[in-house]
């Protein structure tokens, strides 16, 4: 292939496509129409001398070929980008940019109200994007910019990675309002007896609820196990089930849910809430503004 003659925008829709696995989420995320990004994406084919992209079922999946050349034009097109605006100041005000984050349904509950607010204050222009923070492919993510930040009781993210606390939290336990048998305090004796329901996160670190109570022998006592933290206020709320959260989000959600928060009669360690970003990105401007916003708003 003769590189002179090669559209270099045709990578930009091709990591768009691969990244939405849809031609029309695609041509929504690059502000494009559809017949565009397909005439693009068939320009890119016939110079590859490659399908690029199947359609199964309704995602677009990429052949071996594309595969093979997805995480080197990925990575070239986030050296680009930092390269192009590293001289730039961001200006909040005046800004047109999307930021990607890692944050658990739990983040989103805590963070995002707050965050939203100052954003449309002072910077109507920037757009967020939530993500579940993948265990195997996280690192990766935040390297290549797909992803600005992780936000939340993080995993260790091993060499290259800036770490940042935010604050420190707790867990207390939950339980309806109107509990028939639970006052201002549960003891040891009613947590051992009771149900208990818990989320089974992967890689976020609160899988120390579930080892804490196999520890103390209350395994059997586990009869709901879910995804979501957020439900959780739901459930408790209409039933004589217990449960454990961070404080953070618990006091949030005994607002809004027929709850209470109770002190822990058992154990568990306190943990720190942290932001984190790929090394490469430190001096990003408009990175580096978004991380402050989070100081500003959420560090204790």
């Amino acid at each position: 292939m003769n590189i002179s003659e090669f559209d270099l925008n045709l990578l930009v829709v091709f990591e768009a496509v691969l990244a939405e696995g849809s031609i029309s989420r695609a041509a929504d995320r690059l502000d494009l129409s559809q017949p565009a990004v397909s005439n693009a994406l068939a320009r890119m084919r016939k110079a590859t001398g490659d399908r690029l992209f199947v359609r199964l079922g309704n995602a677009m999946v990429p052949t071996p070929y594309a595969q093979g050349i997805a995480d080197p034009i990925r990575q070239a097109l986030a050296a680009i980008r930092v390269s192009l605006g590293a001289s730039q100041e961001f200006d909040p005000a005046t800004a047109q940019r999307a930021f990607s984050i890692y944050l658990t349904d739990l983040g989103e509950a805590y963070f995002l109200p707050r965050l939203l607010e100052r954003l449309n204050r002072v910077a109507p222009g920037v757009r967020l994007r939530t993500l579940p923070m993948p265990p195997e492919s996280a690192e990766e993510s935040l390297r290549n910019g797909e992803v600005d930040l992780a936000i939340g009781n993080l995993p260790d993210l091993g060499a290259g990675f800036y770490v940042q606390r935010l604050f420190r939290d707790r867990y207390v336990c939950v339980v309806r309002r109107d509990h028939p048998s639970i006052g201002e305090r549960i003891t040891a004796k009613q947590f051992a007896a009771a149900s208990h329901a818990i989320v089974t996160p992967g890689g976020w670190g609160h899988g120390v609820i579930e080892r804490k109570l196999i520890e103390h022998g209350l395994d059997q006592r586990i009869t709901l196990r879910m995804q979501n933290f957020l439900v959780l206020a739901s459930i408790v709320a209409t039933t004589d089930m217990v449960a454990i959260v961070p404080h953070s989000v618990g006091s949030q959600l005994s607002q809004h849910n027929d709850v209470k928060l109770l002190p822990l009669p058992i154990s568990i360690p306190a943990f720190d809430v942290r932001q984190c970003w790929q090394e490469r990105f430190h001096d990003d401007q408009g990175n580096r503004w978004l991380r402050q916003q989070f100081v500003e708003l959420f560090s204790a």
